[in-house]
């Protein structure tokens, strides 16, 4: 061994860590970070991969785009990212993938790959696609596949359920935003979640009407309530809406974003879950922009 080089293995002394330790350290740098440890050696330059929280932002390349490693993770595309998950071998207990304006109708058979890929061979914990400022693309079947989810994230999808759908039995947090979704899709999916305690609700557009009722009677441990006035343009009152079928005995947070309360049906929405909410703690309201924040003692 050259004395030079035997000095600078004595000097680095972080790459003969276990991997154990070597794992939690990377984890604690942005993906984009981790990925630059890769120009340190050879030893180095698949180390990051195997790191559990994952995050993309995925761009088109350009021709002026340079090969550093900085510049890679900065402009990865589609085909990037999918032979980057075909070199891991750990757990992914993270995923979060920003795709904005990105997508071409070649872009699309990947991305049902990727997810196809994850879900035979990874146990995947919390999800997070954004196809935000897209137009809004079918999600792949495949994120149904994904039995060991705990958390769900997903912005400008079209959200179809394959027929053999059978539940998230571990999710605790679903966040749907500004994407479409029938009413009998979405009634269908959380009745299949039997553990949601967090739900954002932030869907716009929807093809029927459903009562507060029928939606409510899928969530019966939530917590954390989240939903926007797009909702109420479909989501609406009961004939009776003094009561309702069941006490949201687990609701804790109530928020309603961007409401209007000067029609009636709005204010007796509100107040009828309030009723039903025995526990109810704190209720965030963001009315024409003017935010008001309330803890309720009890």
């Amino acid at each position: 061994m050259k004395p030079e080089y035997a000095e600078r293995m004595a000097l680095d002394r972080i790459s003969t860590l276990p991997q154990p330790i070597l794992e939690p350290v990377l984890s604690l740098l942005s993906t984009e970070e981790a990925a630059r440890t890769s120009i340190l050696s050879k030893e180095w330059r698949y180390r990051w991969t195997t790191i559990p929280n994952l995050e993309f932002t995925l761009r088109k390349r350009t021709s002026e785009l340079t090969s550093d490693v900085e510049s890679e993770m900065k402009y990865m595309d589609m085909h990037d990212l999918h032979q980057v998950l075909l070199l891991r071998h750990g757990p992914i207990h993270e995923l979060t993938l920003s795709m904005e304006g990105y997508w071409e109708d070649d872009d699309l058979f990947e991305f049902e790959q990727i997810i196809l890929h994850l879900s035979r061979n990874h146990i995947v914990r919390e999800l997070v696609l954004d196809a935000s400022e897209s137009l809004w693309y079918k999600l792949p079947i495949s994120v149904f596949a994904l039995h060991h989810l705990m958390e769900l994230h997903l912005r400008s999808f079209t959200i179809e359920l394959p027929s053999i759908f059978n539940g998230f039995g571990s999710l605790v947090r679903l966040d749907l935003n500004d994407g479409e979704i029938s009413t009998q899709t979405l009634r269908h999916l959380l009745s299949n979640c039997p553990t949601l305690k967090s739900l954002h609700l932030y869907i716009g557009h929807s093809d029927d009407k459903c009562t507060i009722n029928e939606l409510l009677k899928c969530l019966p441990v939530i917590e954390e309530l989240s939903i926007s006035i797009d909702v109420c343009e479909w989501l609406v009152l009961d004939s009776d809406p003094h009561e309702l079928p069941i006490s949201l005995i687990h609701l804790k947070f109530l928020s309603l974003e961007r409401m209007s309360f000067v029609e009636g049906s709005r204010s007796a929405f509100l107040l009828v879950l309030i009723k039903c909410s025995p526990n109810l703690e704190r209720i965030h309201l963001n009315v024409n922009d003017i935010t008001r924040y309330c803890i309720l003692f009890v």
